[in-house]
């Protein structure tokens, strides 16, 4: 487990799973308002031990408010297993995602059709009291404004937070990973949930806030917030053009043909060999996985 601090009073909890590649995967982001203890997505139920620890070395004795970006499972799936320690939380969520937090069964269904193992890994997820989940536009704590920003296209339930000058942008432009020689970004599409035209409104919605930190669930944060959000505008044009131009792929091989020139033209994928070996086979193993994720808004398709 490691922690990085970005900034006073910011700490990235670095929620390590336990397969190779995992790492530097899941961010969980620990602030402070004023004497408001906040914590932006708390992970899978699988690493709650973990990021209860981490915490506990953090002498955070409570927590004030958990913002979700999203309930998928490696985001929201340990709430419940984290109330136990800080029961006092009140959990701010997207409204439609409120009955899935609390009745979690369809969810963890779905996840586990979906993802398989992946989904193992991460861990079932508990049900969370109704009481404890809420929803405001606006959070006025510790002198500090915390804006819930609707922005759909990864998940319908897809919430980014502005708190200050930071924006937490959950997975809504996709995942982040700094190098030396500059960064990796990656559209993330999940299949069956990925929404493109919200997906690109929502791009647009975050590149317009003003920001002087960028910080994202998968995995880091980013001072050049116009920089990377303009290469991940590029990249959501780029990966539509493609899926449209090999929509009608009559030998089947959508996937591997769209790939084969994103590896090429996308600029968010460019420094894909610069990754470390075990996140760079992770990236190239969940790549078409992403891509198919596009063919729901191909000609023909629902």
């Amino acid at each position: 487990m490691k922690k990085s601090t970005p900034q006073e009073s910011l700490t990235l909890i670095d929620l390590e799973q336990p397969r190779a590649g995992f790492g530097r995967f899941i961010s969980s982001w620990f602030f402070r308002a004023g004497e408001t203890n906040i914590l932006v997505d708390p992970g899978p139920a699988g690493t709650i031990v973990q990021l209860t620890k981490a915490l506990g070395e953090l002498q955070v004795d409570r927590l004030d408010l958990i913002l979700l970006t999203h309930i998928h499972l490696d985001h929201g799936g340990g709430v419940a297993e984290l109330l136990k320690t800080y029961p006092g939380a009140q959990v701010i969520c997207h409204p439609r995602g409120v009955e899935h937090m609390a009745n979690p069964d369809r969810l963890w269904d779905v996840s586990l059709k979906n993802l398989g193992w992946i989904a193992e890994m991460y861990g079932r997820p508990g049900p969370v009291p109704k009481e404890c989940l809420h929803f405001r536009e606006r959070i006025e704590t510790g002198g500090l404004t915390i804006e819930c920003v609707d922005t759909p296209g990864h998940a319908p339930h897809h919430l980014a937070f502005k708190a200050g000058d930071i924006v937490f942008a959950g997975e809504a432009a996709g995942i982040y990973l700094g190098l030396d020689d500059g960064f990796y970004l990656r559209l993330d599409a999940p299949p069956g949930g990925f929404h493109y035209p919200a997906y690109r409104r929502s791009l647009e919605t975050i590149a317009a806030l003003d920001a002087s930190l960028l910080c994202f669930a998968h995995w880091g944060s980013t001072r050049e917030c116009r920089k990377v959000m303009a290469v991940a505008i590029e990249q959501a044009d780029l990966w539509m053009a493609l899926s449209m131009k090999h929509a009608g792929q009559a030998d089947g091989n959508f996937e591997e043909r769209v790939l084969e020139e994103l590896l090429v033209t996308d600029p968010g994928l460019a420094r894909l060999s610069s990754l470390p070996d075990e996140i760079r086979i992770r990236e190239r193993t969940v790549l078409p996985v992403s891509v198919s994720g596009m063919k729901r808004h191909l000609p023909g398709r629902q």
